[in-house]
C-alpha cells in the first residue's frame, strides 16, 4: 500500500496529540507532521527534517518517519 504525505502527516499529528505535553515524542511528531504536510514526497520531508537544529528532535522525527513507513509496508 502506498501512503501519501497527507496520510502520514495525519498519523504523525495523532501521535503528537497522544504524547505528553513538552515531551520529545510530541515535539518530534509535531515537526514530522509539519514536514510531511508541507512537502510532496517522503524524500522532501526527510530533507526538511534535516533542517531541525535540535539533534534529539531531528533524530526522533526521522525515526518516527521510518516507523510510520514501516507500518504501511
Amino acid at each position: 500500500m502506498v501512503t501519501g504525505n497527507r496520510q502520514l502527516a495525519d498519523r504523525a499529528r495523532d501521535l503528537a496529540a497522544q504524547a505528553p505535553r513538552g515531551s520529545l515524542e510530541r515535539k518530534a511528531a509535531g515537526c514530522l507532521a509539519v514536514a510531511l504536510s508541507t512537502t510532496g514526497t517522503v524524500p522532501a520531508a526527510r530533507k526538511v527534517l534535516g533542517m531541525i537544529e535540535t539533534a534529539d528532535i531531528r533524530d526522533r522525527a526521522g525515526q518516527l518517519l521510518g516507523e510510520l513507513l514501516q507500518e504501511e509496508a
